[in-house]
């Protein structure tokens, strides 16, 4: 676990911007995440079907554009924002209304450890054995809005902590979004006086990615979402590459600049012997980088798998 006082350099840049930002913050996992666009997907506990397929269609349409999604953990739309970001392969930051040590609530334990073991953190600005309290949750919706560019509200009653975090999101700045439901559903009351106090209504994830310039037309979004996984695939290449030795990566190397490596000939190119050569070959196919073909050939796993 990390402390982070205000004056630290790992301090999310955007919530030191906000009105009482937290003194201190308690983080579990990667604070990388800070360093992406991130934006907050919050609703009721009570969710509809409905409120749960939008959340699963915005949360993946913004995770494919590389957006780090921000929740509460809490039982309902929240679950379902960080459960839906997990299985697309994005970032996710859960923050807590008790302290790190005391997961509320206790149903999202394994939740609470599938963000931290998939690259996200959960955070929160109270001690690590504090229990949870009904007074946190409207001081932990300032840091739930504060860590984003925007907040998008699915479903919400009139009062709720949902339209809470959405008024502090109004107050620090932030761009609101809603989803538009059913006049007279009482999970779209919230939504609907938003949507009178400035909320802009948005029905994808695409319109939130215009709004906030990531993307400049909504006919982007397939060319900007190749270009993320590209990067998201180089960084990994990178990132596995790391750990191997010389002789696995000069393997490597040689199969990328020829699109196809034959075992007998990397022996004689890289005078290798044919052992170490096929035991390297092993190791980069067991890491998911190369992929083996017939007559002792081999290609890279992301130039066969793009082929398809």
């Amino acid at each position: 676990m990390k402390t982070l006082m205000q004056d630290d350099i790992e301090y999310p840049k955007l919530l030191k911007k906000i009105k009482n930002a937290p003194k201190e913050l308690y983080v579990e996992g990667s604070i990388n995440c800070f360093n992406m666009p991130c934006v907050t997907v919050v609703g009721s506990r009570n969710m509809s079907e409905y409120g749960k397929r939008m959340t699963k269609k915005i949360v993946k349409e913004l995770v494919n554009a590389g957006v780090c999604i921000v929740s509460g953990l809490a039982i309902g739309i929240d679950t379902v924002a960080h459960e839906t970001c997990l299985e697309n392969g994005g970032k996710t930051i859960a923050v807590l209304g008790s302290g790190l040590y005391k997961v509320f609530p206790s149903e999202n334990v394994n939740l609470f450890n599938r963000i931290i073991n998939y690259g996200g953190c959960v955070m929160s600005e109270q001690m690590p054995d504090e229990e949870a309290k009904k007074v946190y949750f409207p001081a932990r919706n300032r840091i739930v809005s504060g860590l984003s560019l925007a907040t998008v509200v699915i479903e919400a009653a009139y009062r709720s902590g949902t339209s809470i975090t959405a008024k502090f999101a109004f107050e620090q700045g932030r761009k609101v979004f809603c989803i538009p439901n059913s006049v007279g559903s009482k999970n779209s009351c919230g939504t609907i006086n938003l949507l009178k106090k400035g909320a802009t209504m948005i029905t994808d994830g695409r319109e939130i990615l215009c709004s906030l310039g990531l993307i400049d037309e909504i006919e982007d979004y397939e060319e900007f979402v190749e270009k993320q996984r590209m990067n998201k695939d180089s960084l990994l290449e990178k990132e596995q590459l790391d750990e191997l030795d010389n002789n696995a990566r000069n393997i490597y190397q040689y199969i990328k600049e020829n699109v196809v490596g034959n075992s007998e000939i990397m022996c004689r190119q890289l005078n290798m012997s044919i052992q170490d050569v096929n035991m390297y070959l092993t190791v980069l196919e067991l890491k998911g980088l190369v992929v083996s073909k017939s007559g002792g050939n081999y290609c890279i796993e992301s130039c066969f798998r793009n082929s398809f």
